[in-house]
């Protein structure tokens, strides 16, 4: 039976804001059920937390040390992080690599370990490679739009075959198709492509994800201009307790300190971080429930059946009510 999205006109935007927040919470909820299940699932997000806070603390830790006339640690830590900085892509599909394995293990029944995935992930590093490789391709396709056109993003289009407009989806469900099923990248974007015009519309849960990254970044923003804002004001009326420099007001020059700024700054894109890892740790978790669903419905534990199809299309938005009678055609 192909997958039937007759019913599925209703999209998540169009619902009142106030059945979306409802959703979204739920989608929440079912998350930290999921975690509850086995403890090894919070274990690569505690990974992909400590990365990204080393990465931005030594990125900010520059700026910082210099005000204190560090300068060789300054550039030592700058250093650091832009090791860091460049990495990062494959660290962070390799723990997410083990997330959805954890994730695919507990929901069949088994009692997974992150040792567990730890060594499952190693069969599978050219894979995490391959994923990282097109992961940075897209994100040079994508901020290439604003530099224009070229020979090296000709090739790099040519390379990807038209990948980047599902690319969000890809992304994610390229993970389970290899966490579970060893698929290489090849097959897996080719059973990708078979879905990508009916599966969406069943992924409310996504756009829930996603939603919610909207109202956080609203809540946000303002809570930065805030904190921007004081730490400015530290640095005018308490410039004597951080090292000295001068700006300029008018004509006069001011004593002002950027140590609180900077303070500031670094709080504030370690929380973007954390956030985008935990966003992005949801969405694993999600595709992997979705993909085990669709693919190998009747491995998944019989006490989590209707839970987890409850889950997957949230239970109070109505989109599609067969799914757990559905599977994908060969």
């Amino acid at each position: 039976m192909s997958f039937d999205f007759s019913k599925a006109s209703q999209s998540f935007d169009s619902l009142p804001y106030k059945e979306r927040i409802k959703s979204v919470l739920h989608l929440v909820k079912g998350t930290f059920t999921i975690i509850g299940k086995d403890d090894d699932i919070i274990k690569p997000w505690i990974r992909m937390a400590i990365y990204h806070s080393l990465m931005v603390t030594f990125g900010f830790g520059v700026f910082f040390l210099w005000q204190y006339e560090h300068i060789g640690y300054g550039l030592l830590s700058f250093f650091l992080g832009f090791l860091l900085f460049l990495y990062k892509h494959f660290y962070n599909n390799k723990q997410e690599m083990r997330l959805s394995w954890i994730v695919y293990e507990t929901v069949i029944g088994n009692d997974p370990s992150y040792r567990g995935a730890t060594m499952a992930s190693k069969e599978l590093k050219w894979h995490i490679r391959k994923i990282a490789c097109i992961d940075i391709l897209m994100i040079f396709v994508k901020k290439s739009k604003f530099v224009g056109g070229g020979i090296i993003k000709m090739l790099i289009r040519l390379f990807i075959a038209g990948l980047e407009e599902v690319w969000d989806l890809a992304n994610h469900y390229l993970l389970p198709s290899v966490a579970v099923d060893k698929m290489d990248i090849t097959p897996a974007v080719k059973e990708m492509k078979k879905l990508k015009d009916r599966v969406p519309e069943s992924l409310v849960g996504i756009f829930g994800i996603d939603f919610l990254g909207r109202v956080v970044r609203h809540v946000t923003i303002p809570a930065y201009v805030i904190l921007f804002v004081i730490s400015a004001a530290i640095g005018y009326f308490a410039s004597s307790a951080f090292p000295p420099s001068t700006i300029t007001i008018g004509e006069d020059p001011v004593a002002f300190s950027w140590v609180p700024v900077i303070v500031a700054l670094w709080i504030g894109k370690l929380f973007s971080n954390l956030f985008e890892r935990t966003v992005t740790s949801v969405k694993v978790i999600y595709f992997t429930i979705f993909y085990t669903k669709i693919t190998h419905p009747e491995r998944i534990r019989e006490d989590m059946q209707e839970e987890l199809v409850d889950y997957l299309k949230l239970k109070q938005v109505d989109e599609v009510d067969n799914l757990d009678e559905q599977n994908v055609e060969d």
